[in-house]
C-alpha cells in the first residue's frame, strides 16, 4: 500500500524499484481526522514527516494566546523536515485543517543514513527546504510589504483550490485580517469577474493587473 502511493509522488519519480521499496520499509503510514494534531509546537521529532493527502496547517502561538498561521500544506510535501533532520524542537504546530489526511512518518535514523549515501534523496530534499525558504519570504511579504487586497489575490494565486477546502476565517487567519475584510475583498473580486460565487479563480490576466506593484 506504502509502495503503491510513494510511486505516485512526483517528488519520487527519479526513485528505483529498490529505492522506492526501501523507504516504504523503514515507513509507517498514519491517518488524521479533522482538528487532529500532527505534533505540537516544542515537541521534539521521532520522524521525517511526509504529507500524503490532504492539508495542513503550521501555525505558532504567541504569548497572548494568539495564533500565527506559517503556512498551509497540501499534499505532497515534507512538513518541518529541518527540525528532523537538525534535531531541534519543533518551532510549530501542525494540525489538520479539513477531512482526512494520511502522513507516511519515516523512521529518522535510517532515512538520515539513505539521504547521506543516495544523492537523488539529498536533491529532493535540498529542493523542499528551498521551497521553504521562499515560503517564509511570502509570510514576510504579506504580514509586512501588501495591502490587504495584494494579500488576498497572491494567496489565490498561489492556492487556487483553497477556498474549496478551507474556511475564510481561517485563511483570514492565516492572511493576518479580519474576515469582514477578506469577505469585502472576495466580493469585489467577483464583481471584476477574477473570481466566481465559490471563490475559484476565472481570470488569472485580471488577477495578475492587481498584483504588479
Amino acid at each position: 500500500m506504502i509502495i503503491e502511493k510513494l510511486k505516485k509522488l512526483h517528488l519520487f519519480k527519479l526513485l528505483s524499484e529498490r529505492e522506492i521499496e526501501l523507504l516504504a520499509s523503514m515507513s509507517v503510514l498514519k491517518k488524521l481526522s479533522y482538528d487532529n494534531v500532527l505534533f505540537y509546537e516544542g515537541e521534539e521529532p521521532q520522524y521525517f514527516y511526509l504529507l500524503l493527502t490532504g492539508h495542513l496547517k503550521l501555525y505558532k502561538t504567541d504569548l497572548k494566546g494568539n495564533e500565527i498561521v506559517i503556512h498551509y500544506f497540501r499534499e505532497p510535501a515534507f512538513i518541518a523536515e529541518m527540525a528532523s533532520l537538525e534535531s531541534f524542537r519543533f518551532p510549530a504546530t501542525a494540525i489538520v485543517t479539513c477531512g482526512e489526511v494520511e502522513v507516511l512518518l519515516i523512521d529518522k535514523v535510517r532515512f538520515f543514513n539513505l539521504i547521506q549515501t543516495d544523492a537523488r534523496f539529498s536533491f529532493h530534499l535540498m529542493k523542499s527546504m528551498t521551497l521553504k525558504i521562499k515560503q517564509l519570504e511570502q509570510v514576510i511579504n504579506r504580514n509586512m510589504v501588501y495591502d490587504a487586497m495584494t494579500k488576498v489575490c497572491s494567496f489565490i494565486e498561489e492556492n487556487p483550490t483553497y477556498f474549496q477546502s478551507v474556511k475564510n476565517k481561517e485563511i483570514a487567519n492565516f492572511l493576518n485580517m479580519a474576515p469582514e475584510t477578506l469577505s469585502r475583498i472576495l466580493s469585489r473580486l467577483r464583481k471584476l469577474e477574477i473570481i466566481d460565487k465559490k471563490n475559484l479563480l476565472l481570470n488569472e490576466e485580471k488577477l495578475k493587473t492587481l498584483l504588479d506593484f
